[in-house]
This record gives structure tokens, sequence and C-alpha cells, in this order.
């Protein structure tokens, strides 16, 4: 028999899903027939699988010791936040008991992937340190490896869900700023184009919107305004409509002014001018605002209609 105290990074969290998240190796078959069997307690009562978790509720698992170990997961050991010689906790914007605000640096990624370079995620969890936890704070948004800015990274469940949902549902405006070839005509405007993703390549293909959506495409959508125009680059503020990957950098590509020194949206001739030019190998593109709206949960409050910025 084993005793395990909740802790605030999993409260909101279904028993269910609590269970999967600690038995990632049993299968959901096995977890919801030892729930039948009223093999899980909360609180000296007998459980039923769909019950919503809080903070210091205690979940008694009438297990072997045996079958608990086989099953349970690992938890992993964390470090510190650094990487070498490199120290990013200047870059924490803004912490709190529910998230983490990150200045991401050009070159890292958002979350982890198969080649095992260095994330946000990584670093993150390593300055937080051993969290003997089922649930484990990741970013909620991401950001393009070679474009820098913020990022909203959840260290409890209840922040993960309920961020992941204002973003869904455009609760919360992320601003970007960047550098494009040539001189923007509009001082302002709208691009809106038909949008799919080219998995193969990583990139993103556009065709011009016409009314209809047809099969394997999307709409892509932002707004923009000119900061400033150069002898021939134009600094322009972004604000996203819809959260496509690289759709700044495809759309204004699309309008004939590609983001200065962006490789993939560009011919190799313009780039390798860009980078003689403006000495920056990556595209020109920072997050540089997020604003919330207004949160329900009585815990993420305190975030409601609050702006950061770079």
């Amino acid at each position: 028999m084993k005793s395990i105290h909740i802790s605030k990074s999993e409260d909101g969290m279904t028993l269910i899903k609590y269970l999967r998240k600690i038995f990632k190796s049993m299968p959901s078959s096995l977890i919801q027939k030892l729930v039948r069997k009223k093999y899980f307690d909360i609180n000296d009562k007998r459980a039923k699988g769909d019950e919503i978790l809080k903070t210091d509720d205690m979940i008694t698992i009438h297990l072997s010791d045996e079958t608990f170990n086989k099953y349970c997961t690992k938890q992993s050991s964390y470090k510190n936040a650094s990487a070498g010689d490199i120290d990013y906790t200047d870059r924490i914007i803004y912490e709190d008991e529910n998230v983490i605000i990150f200045n991401k640096p050009i070159g890292i990624l958002s979350q982890g992937d198969k080649s095992g370079n260095q994330s946000v995620n990584s670093i993150l969890n390593d300055y937080l340190g051993n969290i003997n936890s089922s649930f484990k704070p990741s970013v909620v948004n991401r950001l393009d490896r070679n474009t820098e800015g913020l990022i909203i990274f959840a260290k409890t469940y209840i922040a993960a869900k309920e961020i992941s949902s204002m973003i869904k549902n455009n609760k919360i405006e992320k601003r970007y700023k960047a550098s494009v070839n040539g001189l923007v005509e509009e001082d302002s405007g709208e691009l809106e184009n038909l949008y799919k993703k080219n998995e193969k390549d990583n990139k993103a293909v556009l065709k011009k919107y016409n009314g209809k959506v047809p099969e394997g495409y999307s709409l892509a959508k932002l707004r923009y305004k000119v900061m400033k125009k150069h002898k021939e680059t134009t600094d322009i503020d972004v604000e996203l409509i819809t959260g496509k990957s690289h759709q700044i950098r495809a759309q204004f590509a699309y309008i004939g002014h590609p983001l200065v020194s962006d490789k993939k949206y560009m011919d190799i001739e313009l780039y390798n001018d860009n980078v003689k030019k403006y000495g920056c190998r990556s595209q020109k593109l920072v997050c540089y605002k997020i604003k919330f709206g207004t949160f329900s949960e009585e815990a993420l409050k305190n975030l409601s209609n609050k702006t950061y910025k770079v």
C-alpha cells in the first residue's frame, strides 16, 4: 500500500488522469479495472475515478510494492537553469506559483525533440528542481527555434489547462516585432491567406483566399502596423489572430516582403545579401509582448489583464 499527497501542480486533475500520469506503462484498461475493483482511495474514501483532485488530497493505492514499482513512473532528477557556462535565470520575466514568463533566446527549442537538444522545457524544469509530481511543468505556447521572445511556462495542471484554453479562444494577445525586406506600402492592414504545413520540409504553404477553404487548408490571419521605414527594410508590429506555425514568416514572404535573414522563406542570394548587410543569420522576429485576458480560475486571477514585455 502507498499513500501520496496531491501537490499544487496536480490540483484540478481527475483521478483517472493522475493515475495515467504516474502509471504510464500500465494499460488504460487495467487502470480502469483497478478503479472498479476499489484499489484506490481519496482521503480514505473509495474512489470512482472521475473525482477532481485538490491540493493535499491523500491518494491511497492498494497495490503490492512489486506491482507499484513495476508500473510507477520514475521521476527525473533536475539540476539548475544553466547549460555549460550559460545561466538563463535572468531571462525569467515573471514567476509565481503557477507560471513562468520566459524570454527565449535565439537557437533554443521551445520543447524538446528527438535530437535531445536543449529546450525551454529542460531549462525551466532544471531551474525548478526535483518535483516529485505526476504533472511535468511545460510550455503552453511555442516559438520557432530561431525566433526570440516570450514563452508561457505552466508550473501547475490548472495553469496549463486554462492558459491552453485561452490561447485556443484568442484570449491571450501576443505581439511580435519583425524587420522585413522592402518598404511596406500600407501603414497598417490585415493578411489573410489559405494555409497548410508541409511537414516534410517544415514549411508553410500559402494560397490566396477567395472565400472558400479547400480540404487540407485552413486560414492564417494577422494584423500589422508599420513602426518605421528604413532605406531598404521596414520594421513592423504584428498581432496574431490565428495560431499557425511560421505564419508571420510565410505571410510576409507571400506578399513579397520576407523577413530579414529568413533563409527558409527567401532565395539564397537575398539571404546572403541580408547576412552581409545586417549581420544576422536568423530571421529578425521577436515576440515582445503578451497580454492575458480574464482568468476564471481563482488561483490565476492575479494574472488577469496583465501585460508582460521585453
